[in-house]
């Protein structure tokens, strides 16, 4: 086969996979929150009988959605960031702002890493439950552990990114922490 040809293979769709993760991960929680809170709505309203899991499992994906959603936020480049002090100076220097940005973003995310598996480690001690599915509380706080590696894994990619980029007198991020993608 030509070397032009592009190569479908495992390698090929984990790559795609991985990049996409948490794209993939958000997509089916919300759809099944979803599908959980129209049942609720039908059970309470039309059949007159409420689930008693359905608020909890409900709030359960929606701590995941939030973690995932901050992971994907970081790869997008959509969150907020203040560039009002970064634009006064020299192209150069507004580099290295946004790489020292990412580095700050990532030490502080590891420190989440670390406390959430402390408090998960306790949940698993513990062996608390949910009051209503009576599911280990820990699968609900592995959310903050798990979205926040995977936030750090996109801060390391934009820092590399920024690292080999071409025209090193220009960030291709400005906007630290989001915003717009040059």
């Amino acid at each position: 086969m030509p070397a032009w040809v592009p190569q479908r293979g495992i390698g090929w769709d984990m790559k795609k996979i991985f990049a996409n993760l948490e794209e993939y991960l958000c997509t089916m929680l919300l759809s099944i929150m979803t599908i959980v809170v129209f049942y609720q709505v039908f059970c309470r309203f039309v059949i007159k009988a409420a689930l008693p899991w359905s608020e909890e499992l409900s709030i359960y994906i929606l701590a995941w959605v939030t973690f995932l959603g901050a992971s994907i936020g970081v790869k997008r480049g959509s969150h907020i960031g203040v560039e009002a002090v970064i634009v006064l100076f020299p192209k150069k220097i507004q580099r290295y702002f946004v790489l020292l940005s990412y580095i700050f973003c990532t030490v502080f995310f590891v420190i989440i890493v670390y406390y959430g598996l402390l408090i998960v480690q306790k949940q698993i001690i513990t062996g608390q439950v949910s009051p209503a599915m009576r599911i280990p509380m820990y699968y609900a706080y592995l959310s903050v552990p798990v979205g926040s590696i995977l936030i750090v894994i996109r801060f390391v990619q934009k820092f590399i990114a920024e690292l080999k980029t071409k025209d090193k007198s220009e960030p291709s991020d400005l906007n630290t922490l989001g915003g717009h993608n040059k």
